[in-house]
């Protein structure tokens, strides 16, 4: 509905490394399962690893726990797969904090793992784990009966010119933070926080976005501060060339095939680092340069804490890159960082060139921003100096408790980085055994920081870096573990139980919503859409009331208008699987971009077919037979928004969520200079819902698993950044802007507005709909409080003025449904004035007042 890009798949080759779980005393990694892996060169360019051993640490382990964690060789090239032979081994200290014996593994149960691309568990090897969802594997939702829609090509081309497609095939991710990168001409930024960073075909540019604020939005600069290249001209060509589930590999070259250059670029790293091969390297600047600094190393500004590792530190500053300290005449500071050695000479006013000839440089060059305190940052930087990671992954374990409940999960960010001995070492190292040099520093953002289980947030840290979600928090270690809250109340019902005059106001109520808000007629997915989840709401609470007459009229319209869209799709404005980019489209949008909110370049599908799913998953709960025609169907556009499959080979993986952000992006295939954004975080909430209660109508309980974690994460960014209290708002955007609502988070800008306008009301609203169980998990009862009435006396600026603008309209509806969290009696006296939205009822709204709103007592 609002607005909302391409790119790349690694080859079938491609997994991703598994990581630490652990559940209070229960622990475990995943099992090895490269085992028939070919040492076999074609495999080319993917990020390739193999799953680690096995190895098990105690309970009430330290929180670097990491360390005997084995792993599969990762050269920093990403070309070299190893055989199995070389598979590492564990070794295990008797005596060891972080060993442990067999029997001291807890029991099998504590842990549901719902996980990301290329993790697999193995129950009887992990006691720890009960073996949830794989992706590599086929999800259940793809019963391999073939397409459900007619195929057809896009008109909209991949730009073959800018990524490997010898390494990237369809399906195509499409919604990439990173995907300006591939469409159009490929020299649009992207925003690897805390920086904008574009890829040239013959250079790279590094900028350090300055925020700056209105009253109704909060932007940052797209100034390109370094260009990086080769003086020679070498570098003529770059290609995306492999994507984790954190970040993107491009790699430079040119008719010199010696000659090249290699960048992984992440969210949340102090360090830009380039991988050099026989280059002349020039950094050039848009400013004037006025001072470069050699910086030198000594064992007691490294950090030596006893004469005792005197010696070994100083061995290791000996091996410690080389620290350039840049000073620039628009007031800020650089550290660059080589290995080996450069001594950099100022050309000209802008511009840095080695002392030395160095004609054929071949090493790493990494850039920092130095915040806004130059003298602390630099001493904590250059301690880290030299590290960067290879490959990220994610993975989301579910976490059980005594009564097999779970209340939350653990989201775990694993790195492998060159210091792991460039993919030569079975050891991912503690952060108390080893130096700072060989540990990675990264940046967290406002949600993770509330979430953090480990306790490796640095201090001093690092100050002066941020995000348009706010400031970033640096933490150590290639092991990052944050507990994501799960709810643990979502169902198809509310959260509390109608009481008999409630069930008697809202039965009259459907009687007269059936009669007269039942028709659907609009003609595209969206409003479609909206229209048959309105009905399918009727016939859930049908259901909770026993009006089994009801129920039954309800369910009978419902087949009547998805049928022709889904089973005989005779509808004017038919879906379609797209062959380019691999994905279910609508003819309208894949004829006009414009058309249909940009549906045809893959704006907003979570949006969209989220609608779908709740009336199919209400659908297959109450009437399995009358949903079976509608199963494979369904089934694909759940695969297209959502699909928990890397196997797939019809649709991307998870399309639209960023596993760092938390939240999903729901721009498509259109290139924006300030990078994603997503507007909506009600709808978005509503399309992981919706596939929850379709895959535990479907009886999937490890796929509703994952969903379920992806719910509850959604959730957790949408109140931090969309519906921030007003002391987070103060602290993470920039004042004049400090809004309790946020109408578009961009990844480097906020609006106080939405694509369809800037009214309040719009603002407030657009964040809540539809009204179901789950939009209780956006309605925090603080938040509800302040944003009413943010000054307590005249409210300006609060919803209570935007729903009485809204003039009775649906926004005020919702604005007012939203009140009851807080203030049931005034919601309830003003819903029923209201005009609902296409999307809504009164009976909804009565429903959702009495069953998720304030809890009346006695």
């Amino acid at each position: 509905m609002h607005n909302r890009l391409l790119v790349a798949r690694l080859a079938a080759t491609m997994t991703v490394v598994c990581v630490l779980l652990h559940a209070g005393s229960a622990y475990g990694s995943p099992a090895a399962i490269m085992a028939d892996t070919p040492n076999d060169s074609s495999l080319g360019k993917a990020l390739w690893v193999a799953t680690p051993e096995v190895t098990l640490p105690p309970a009430g382990v330290p929180t670097d726990y990491n360390r005997h964690l084995g792993r599969h060789p990762q050269p920093p090239s990403g070309v070299h797969v190893p055989a199995p032979k070389d598979r590492p081994v564990i070794v295990e200290e008797e005596g060891h904090a972080d060993f442990t014996h067999q029997d001291n593994m807890p029991k099998k149960g504590s842990i549901r793992s719902a996980v990301a691309p290329g993790y697999q568990y193995t129950a009887p090897v992990l006691k720890g784990v009960v073996s949830a969802l794989d992706p590599n594997k086929q999800s259940p939702l793809n019963s391999n009966a073939g397409l459900a829609f007619s195929s057809t090509a896009s008109p909209y081309k991949p730009n073959g010119k800018l990524f490997d497609t010898s390494a990237i095939k369809t399906p195509l991710p499409t919604n990439k933070w990173w995907l300006n990168l591939v469409i159009e001409q490929g020299i649009d930024p992207i925003h690897p926080y805390p920086y904008v960073v574009k890829c040239l075909a013959n250079a790279s540019t590094v900028g350090f976005p300055k925020f700056q604020a209105s009253a109704t939005a909060m932007t940052s600069n797209m100034v390109s501060d370094w260009q990086i290249g080769d003086s020679t001209g070498a570098l003529t060509q770059r290609l995306v060339t492999a994507y984790d589930a954190l970040g993107v590999q491009v790699e430079w070259s040119g008719s010199n095939s010696n000659t090249k250059m290699a960048a992984r670029f992440y969210k949340g790293l102090p360090f830009i680092t380039y991988e050099m091969t026989n280059m002349a390297p020039v950094l050039s600047t848009i400013h004037a340069i006025l001072k470069v600094e050699q910086l030198g190393l000594t064992v007691s500004s490294y950090g030596a804490n006893s004469a005792g590792n005197a010696t070994r530190l100083a061995k290791e500053i000996a091996e410690h890159p080389s620290l350039t300290q840049v000073t620039l005449n628009d007031g800020s500071q650089w550290l660059l960082v080589t290995k080996p050695t450069i001594q950099w000479k100022q050309t000209g006013n802008s511009q840095l060139t080695p002392a030395t000839s160095t004609a054929s440089f071949t090493g790493i060059l990494q850039m920092a921003h130095l915040g806004d305190n130059p003298s602390s940052n630099v001493n904590v930087l250059q301690a880290y100096a030299g590290t960067y990671p290879t490959e990220g992954s994610v993975t989301y374990a579910k976490i059980l408790n005594k009564q097999g409940v779970g209340r939350s999960a653990d989201i775990v960010y694993f790195y492998k980085t060159n210091t792991d001995g460039g993919g030569d070492t079975s050891m991912i190292y503690s952060t108390r055994s080893v130096p700072t040099s060989m540990q990675l520093l990264t940046f967290m953002l406002p949600h993770h920081v509330d979430l953090l289980t480990n306790s490796s947030i640095l201090s001093p840290g690092l100050s002066g870096y941020r995000s348009a979600k706010g400031p970033l928090t640096a933490v150590a270690g290639n092991i990052i573990t944050y507990s994501q809250p799960l709810d643990g109340t979502q169902s198809f019902e509310g959260q509390h139980a109608m009481s008999a005059s409630e069930k008697e106001s809202i039965q009259r109520q459907l009687y007269v919503d059936i009669a007269t808000n039942t028709n659907v007629t609009a003609p595209d997915p969206y409003f479609f859409g909206k229209g048959i989840a309105k009905i399918a709401r009727l016939y859930q609470i049908a259901q909770e009331l026993g009006d089994t007459t009801s129920a039954a009229t309800l369910r009978d319209k419902l087949l009547g208008y998805m049928k022709p869209w889904l089973v005989t799709r005779t509808n004017s404005d038919p879906l379609v699987y797209d062959t380019t980019w691999g994905g279910v489209v609508s003819t309208a949008g894949l004829a006009d971009p414009s058309a249909d909110f940009g549906q045809g370049r893959y704006n907003d599908h979570h949006f969209h077919y989220g609608y779908h799913l709740y009336a199919g998953a209400v659908l297959a709960k109450y009437d399995i037979n009358a949903f079976a025609p509608l199963r494979e169907p369904l089934s694909q556009l759940l695969r297209d928004y959502a699909n928990p499959s890397y196997a797939d080979s019809q649709f991307p993986f998870m399309r639209h969520f960023d596993p760092y952000d938390g939240h999903s992006w729901a721009a498509g295939l259109f290139t924006f200079a300030d990078g994603r954004n997503q507007e909506s975080t009600g709808e978005a909430i509503n399309a992981y819902y919706s596939a929850y209660l379709y895959a535990l109508a479907l009886g999937l309980q490890d796929t509703a698993d994952f969903y379920e974690i992806v719910l509850n994460m959604e959730a957790t960014s949408g109140r931090r950044y969309w519906h921030p209290t007003q002391a987070q708002a103060k602290a993470q955007f920039i004042a004049p802007f400090t809004h309790n609502a946020v109408g578009i988070l961009w990844a480097s800008k906020a609006d106080y507005a939405t694509f369809f306008g800037a009214n309040p009301e719009f603002i407030y609203g657009i964040q809540m709909i539809p009204f179901t169980p789950a939009t209780r998990l956006l309605l925090a009862a603080d938040w509800v409080k302040e944003a009413w009435c943010p000054d307590g006396t005249s409210c300006s600026g609060g919803m209570k003025p935007a729903a009485e603008s809204a003039n009775k309209n649906g926004w005020a509806q919702f604005l007012y449904t939203a009140l009851s969290v807080v203030d049931r009696n005034t919601a309830l006296a003003n819903v029923g004035t209201c005009t609902p939205d296409d999307g809504n009822t009164l009976t909804n709204a009565l429903h959702w007042i009495a069953t998720s709103g304030q809890q009346l007592v006695g």
